[in-house]
């Protein structure tokens, strides 16, 4: 009888160990996601945005990231813009997903009367947020590329 009772036991902590983890919240590294991402993007005329460029392009203070990934179209003749943020915490995470919404207003105000094809994919692309990860990715392969990021997740 002490055998079963020791041996449930250590079942149930096993269990009660595992359970534990299951409900960990699931992480991506967006560098390596944002990586993926440059291979099957047909836009090569893109460039990276540092830590320096967040406050003056999005008005993100850098300190609200624990990480992020932004790969933008450096022509100025097309929209496609891809965000990859993770915020420090929930307020954080708050208020990039509300600098993001703000970005995409922006896009949709100027591509609106000067840039009507760009504007037309932009409509078929959001601003999502996951958690503590924010995303917008504005891409005529929007739908390849919020496959990859969805199974950065997985």
């Amino acid at each position: 009888m002490k055998k079963f009772v020791a041996a449930f036991l250590s079942l149930m902590l096993l269990l009660g160990l595992s359970a534990c983890d299951s409900g960990a919240a699931k992480q991506a590294d967006l560098t390596a996601v944002m990586d993926s991402m440059k291979e099957v993007l047909e836009n090569t005329e893109m460039m990276d945005l540092t830590a320096d460029n967040l406050l003056p392009q999005y008005g993100i203070d850098s300190a609200d990231c624990k990480q992020f990934a932004v790969y933008i179209d450096s022509t100025g003749l097309k929209g496609d813009e891809i965000v990859l943020l993770e915020g420090v915490d929930a307020d954080a995470a708050a208020r990039l997903k509300e600098k993001m919404d703000e970005r995409y207003q922006q896009k949709e105000n100027t591509m609106k009367d000067y840039q009507p094809e760009e504007f037309a994919m932009l409509k078929e692309c959001k601003v999502e947020q996951t958690g503590n990860y924010v995303s917008m990715i504005v891409s005529p392969q929007h739908e390849e590329l919020e496959k990859i990021y969805s199974e950065a997740f997985q």
